[in-house]
């Protein structure tokens, strides 16, 4: 199942990073620092990629038409993607040009004094509000991780929304990043040598790009017509296993068309005996009092097609309450495809 509510992490995210972006400027502003100024557009970076993963959701909601026969619900998929991309362009291509551009330049290093104070005080105020977001982050996915008896990662790993981990990757990554900036602007203070510092830019500048390849690898599997998580995919065949009027089954196929709107198909062979038992039996008393009536052979036929539309009436019938099923076991089962076999 999808996150219950999907945006809340995503927006605490945006507000945290553009307060900490604005903070950490302020502080590159002062000490003119490379893994600072790394910080300021990982922070940016963020901000903008995030709206992207509320701009996807919020897209994403948009029904069927006439020429998305399926709904808007891959938009996401895709908004996620480019955000992957603007993470890797901005965030690590940037930033790791210009820690190795310092690196090679080798400024002397400038004594901050108070400024040095100043700066150290926004890391570490930055640190305190992105720890609150990915507290937020976190509580949603345990609260679903526990409720289908799944370890953390592992749910992670088989979420069905890829803005969620995209959001705790990046909240991780920034984590990270500022613990990075941090040693890298005290390092450099304590022995004079910029080098640190511009180190520091560089392996925030990787982190970002190892952010980014991970979560262009998650959104291309679901513009690649995903399959649903074996936990769901294990509740549909259990509602298949106990009706009683379904002798087998085959050829399951399913698509997560969105975290909100998932595909199942599958082939049935049915028990016609049961199905047709009751039927069956209603049809033969009222065949037995009609044929005292019937005077030609037309009326004959017009009650054997009677019935055979009846019995073909409850099977499409018994075919309609297994959808059901299926929908009421899954509410985010937007499209099911049974076929006879």
């Amino acid at each position: 199942m999808a996150i219950s509510n999907q945006t809340k992490p995503i927006i605490v995210a945006i507000l945290g990073n553009a307060i900490i972006a604005i903070a950490k400027a302020i502080g590159f502003f002062f000490s003119g620092s490379s893994a600072l100024l790394s910080e300021t557009i990982h922070s940016i970076a963020d901000v903008m990629n995030q709206a992207l993963l509320l701009l996807g959701i919020k897209r994403g909601e948009k029904g069927a038409s006439d020429i998305y026969h399926y709904g808007h619900s891959q938009e996401r998929f895709f908004w996620n993607l480019v955000s992957a991309m603007g993470i890797f362009v901005l965030g690590c291509g940037v930033t790791v040009y210009h820690g190795v551009h310092d690196l090679i330049i080798s400024a002397p290093h400038k004594p901050a004094g108070i400024e040095q104070v100043i700066i150290e005080i926004i890391l570490v105020v930055s640190m305190i509000v992105e720890g609150y977001s990915f507290f937020v982050v976190i509580g949603e996915i345990k609260a679903q991780a526990a409720s289908r008896t799944k370890k953390f990662f592992t749910y992670l790993n088989e979420s069905i929304d890829p803005s969620i981990s995209a959001v705790f990757w990046e909240d991780f990554a920034a984590i990270i990043g500022l613990l990075l900036a941090l040693v890298g602007i005290v390092t450099t203070e304590l022995t004079g040598n910029n080098t640190f510092d511009a180190v520091a830019s560089i392996l925030i500048g990787l982190l970002m790009g190892w952010i980014a390849i991970h979560l262009a690898i998650e959104n291309k599997k679901f513009l690649l017509d995903r399959a649903i998580p074996e936990y769901e995919l294990k509740q549909l065949l259990e509602v298949l296993d106990n009706n009683p009027h379904i002798k087998s089954y085959k050829d399951v196929r399913t698509v997560v068309l969105g975290p909100n709107r998932l595909k199942f198909k599958a082939e049935l062979e049915l028990d016609t005996e049961k199905i047709f038992e009751e039927s069956v039996k209603q049809a033969a008393k009222k065949v037995r009092s009609t044929l005292k009536h019937v005077k030609s052979d037309e009326e004959l036929e017009g009650v054997f097609f009677n019935l055979g539309h009846t019995l073909y009436a409850n099977k499409l019938a018994e075919l309609e309450k297994i959808k059901k099923q299926l929908k009421d076991k899954l509410p985010n089962l937007q499209h099911v495809n049974l076929v006879i076999s």
